[in-house]
């Protein structure tokens, strides 16, 4: 308010002065003119012309201040009551809550006054949006910031970006091991064909985002019916410059232009979030596996042997063990050396996981000993699995850089039934029993029951 007193004692000085000169000009226009004759014009007169200039000047700055002044302390409240408004949220950290259509300003008129006034309500305005959309962004990113779990990522993520959007569909494709894989759809048919188109292929050689058709054979599936989308957005999700996978949108109707602009910040903050779950999910892998033969470790291993017993007591199910050790193991180190001794494990173990079920597990238990988890499988089917693998170990020698090397295995099984209760450390002894039985008869064999 400071400025607008200013502003009208300026005014105020400038009436004055212009009532002064107009009221000492106006004897000698009145001579010249001759309506008055130079007799008439004596000091009362003179004076009489200055008082009326100044009183008409009064009158002009009256009536200026009287249409001008509460505009302009409407104006300068409005913005002191705004900058309070912002402060007390900026505290408070929600800016939810601040209303602009409670601060704006009447518009009367298309003077400058009310060019202001128009311009300071769009401002406002303007100002509440980006203030809708940092909120946006913000609930966006905490959402996510703390989920480290890739497919709960994906699913949390597409729902927030088709909601932030108003998009009917859309997909998270994510690059695993050279090849891009489906993280996460909604609302799409046929979504896994998405990476097989030639748009998709295009905008991945170039990492930049298009609009684009879907393949053939994607839809979006609709309430009431299924229709291919007008609108197609597709977007890398980067972190730190490398693409770490891409965002899908469809939508029956163009994309508004605000969410256009939006996503590639919202992706921001997607991409981090991508990037640590693909870490820790990396960080996992590594604890949980052997560095050498790539299956489960010990300690790992024997935690999900804890979940599997667990699972089969609640399904009443059986479950069973398969335990094996190389035989002479230490004379393939002595003889052949250590590398060629980790070339064996290595054979072994993948041998293994080729004749093992889809969720069967194999853990190194020990140094040349491996642990079989078969969930669901009886002593017989354990037995007959375990005969295969002792069969095809001893039937391929192992190729290594110190020559061929000729192994074989000796195993015990264990199982139990679902109608009994289930006990890990029994069930470990009890194979491992079987395992040394297996041995002190002269190993290359299976032992499944208490006397073989």
């Amino acid at each position: 308010m400071k400025s607008s007193r200013n502003l009208f004692h300026t005014l105020l000085l400038g009436m004055a002065l212009l009532g002064l000169a107009i009221g000492a000009a106006f004897p000698f226009v009145m001579l010249r003119t001759g309506f008055m004759a130079p007799s008439a014009v004596r000091p009362p007169f003179i004076v009489a012309a200055l008082c009326a200039g100044l009183v008409a000047g009064g009158i002009n700055f009256a009536l200026a201040a009287s249409i001008v002044r509460p505009r302009l302390r409407v104006l300068a409240a409005r913005m002191e009551a705004v900058r309070e408004a912002l402060r007390q949220a900026a505290f408070a950290d929600n800016r939810a809550q601040w209303d602009p259509e409670r601060s704006v300003v009447p518009e009367h008129g298309d003077d400058e006054l009310g060019v202001v006034a128009r311009n300071y309500n769009a401002l406002l305005r303007g100002l509440h949006e980006a203030h809708q959309v940092e909120e946006r962004i913000r609930g966006f990113t905490q959402a996510l910031s703390s989920e480290l779990d890739l497919a709960e990522l994906g699913v949390r993520g597409l729902d927030l970006l088709v909601r932030n959007t108003d998009a009917q569909g859309g997909a998270i494709l994510l690059e695993r091991h050279g090849d891009w894989q489906l993280l996460a759809s909604q609302g799409l048919r046929g979504a896994e064909h998405i990476r097989h188109s030639a748009a998709f292929a295009d905008a991945c050689r170039k990492a930049l985002g298009r609009r684009m058709a879907l393949a053939q054979g994607v839809t979006v599936d609709a309430v009431l019916s299924e229709f291919r989308p007008q609108d197609v957005l597709l977007e890398p999700i980067r972190h730190n410059g490398i693409v770490l996978g891409w965002l899908v949108l469809a939508s029956s109707l163009e994309l508004a232009e605000e969410a256009v602009r939006l996503i590639p910040v919202l992706l921001q903050g997607l991409g981090l979030a991508l990037n640590n779950a693909l870490l820790y999910d990396d960080l996992q892998r590594v604890a949980a596996l052997d560095p050498l033969t790539g299956v489960y470790n010990r300690r790992f291993g024997l935690r999900r042997l804890e979940e599997e017993i667990a699972r089969a007591a609640r399904v009443q199910g059986p479950i069973a063990l398969v335990v094996l050790d190389l035989d002479h193991f230490k004379k393939v180190n002595d003889s052949f050396g250590h590398l060629a001794g980790d070339r064996v494990l290595v054979h072994v173990s993948r041998f293994c996981l080729d004749l093992l079920r889809d969720g069967d597990l194999l853990m190194r238990y020990g140094g040349e000993e491996f642990v079989a988890i078969l969930p669901g499988a009886s002593l017989a089917d354990a037995a007959a699995v375990a005969d295969r693998i002792r069969f095809g170990v001893g039937a391929a020698p192992v190729k290594t850089d110190a020559g061929m090397v000729a192994v074989t295995v000796s195993i015990g099984v264990a199982a139990c039934s679902g109608d009994a209760a289930i006990d890990l450390e029994a069930l470990l002894h009890t194979a491992d029993k079987r395992l040394y039985r297996a041995k002190a008869s002269g190993r290359n064999r299976v032992v499944a029951t208490e006397h073989a």
